[in-house]
């Protein structure tokens, strides 16, 4: 079955219709999280010091959008309350009596500082899902220490296993740890959600970006389990099968291929390696993974023989899994992409930007319909929505507690 993604999405709700979120979040693992609710449909409310965050100004220096800033706040509002101040901390607690969640991604005792943690909501929005995201999480020995993704990624054993296969390793090119956080505080958030329909009463949901990468670990956990053998870099080789991997062409560009047990037969005959399904060291998928240094430069040899594309035709009518291998430039004109709505372009003040959309397709799936916010431009209106007399909101702006200015 095929599907028509191009406007399959507005044919109903989105999901998230009627959600309402308070994000209190900075950096990337937040922000990711916050985003998926906000193209899921959910109302993203974004907390921001009355300063402003500072990745706003992240990468530029013309007063333009920041790109990064646009990519992970789009859809969303924006309000500006300094929550260091009790009149601050009490505005927060007010406008989450309409909100269903709160996500937030300080260090672990920060929002506990400020009077944000999750007692406070426990005894002032009990309906409240909180959702905390940090680096190690609220417990253990190293809850309170700091964390980055190229941290991350060593502590919780991906870059042991990513590299090349001399042994050098690397670390994974997209910020994964981050952004798998921030995908699994999303999950954490919509199963509070679903959990407080049936009780009443919301949670609390602790998201660690080293767990969240550990938790990825089960091909590697699995292999060292089987042969007690330390796994490290492969390249892009897989751990368990051979010819699983990328490989260079005549006209330099790369290719990755995979060959199943079922299509092994058929590739060397199509690839005119027929000796190959003679040779007992090839003999099976085992025996393949054993020796798939050796089968790799005998195909590596046979690859630079013809350009990738041609490659690629003939092993895709054979239905062998195989691809390019694209740069971005490539993949943001990829014909799949545009037709599964992969990227929207938006105008972001003076600028055209290029957003990633949530990756769900369906009926009230997700789209990025509006950039991101400019600070505070929802201030006054969320407050109003509180409970807040424009009085007391001109008093809150006079005394800079909170920023209603759209700049």
């Amino acid at each position: 079955m095929t599907v028509d993604a191009s406007d399959i999405s507005q044919q109903v709700d989105p999901y998230l219709q009627g959600i309402r979120v308070l994000d209190a979040t900075g950096a990337l693992a937040g922000p990711f999280c916050t985003a998926i609710l906000s193209d899921l449909g959910a109302e993203v409310i974004r907390v921001e010091p009355p300063a402003g965050d500072p990745l706003r100004r992240r990468g530029r220096n013309d007063g333009g959008p920041s790109i990064p800033f646009e990519m992970v706040h789009r859809n969303k509002s924006c309000i500006a309350v300094d929550i260091t101040t009790p009149e601050g901390q009490d505005a927060i607690v007010a406008i989450a009596q309409s909100c269903d969640a709160l996500v937030q991604n300080f260090r672990p005792g920060v929002m506990e500082k400020y009077g944000l943690g999750p007692a406070r909501f426990r005894r002032d929005a009990p309906h409240i899902v909180y959702c905390s995201i940090s680096g190690f999480g609220g417990s253990g020995p190293k809850a309170t220490e700091a964390m980055v993704d190229l941290v991350a990624q060593g502590y919780a054993g991906l870059m042991s296993v990513t590299g090349s296969e001399d042994g050098e390793i690397a670390k994974a090119g997209f910020p994964v740890s981050d952004l798998g956080a921030g995908m699994w505080a999303a999950i954490g958030v919509l199963a509070g959600i679903v959990r407080r329909g049936r009780t009443g009463v919301g949670g609390f949901v602790d998201v660690s970006m080293v767990d969240g990468i550990a938790s990825w670990s089960v091909w590697e956990l699995a292999d060292y389990q089987m042969t007690g053998n330390v796994p490290g870099p492969l390249g892009t080789a897989h751990r368990l099968a051979a010819p699983y991997q990328a490989f260079r062409c005549k006209d330099g560009r790369w290719l990755t291929v995979a060959v199943a047990e079922r299509q092994w037969l058929r590739f060397c005959e199509f690839a005119q390696i027929p000796e190959l399904t003679s040779d007992e060291r090839y003999a099976t998928e085992w025996t393949r993974y054993e020796n798939r240094q050796s089968l790799a430069e005998i195909l590596a040899a046979r690859f630079l023989e013809r350009p990738r594309d041609a490659w690629i035709l003939d092993m895709s009518d054979l239905g062998i899994p195989c691809g390019p291998v694209l740069d971005l430039p490539e993949m943001l004109s990829e014909q799949q992409f545009v037709e599964r709505g992969t990227f929207t372009r938006l105008t972001s003040g003076d600028d055209d930007v290029v957003y990633v959309n949530t990756p769900i397709v369906g009926d009230g799936a997700p789209r990025i319909l509006r950039p991101a916010p400019l600070l505070g431009e929802s201030t006054r209106r969320v407050l109003r929505e509180a409970g807040y007399a424009d009085q007391a909101i001109d008093e809150l702006v006079r005394s800079k507690i909170v920023n209603e200015s759209s700049q």
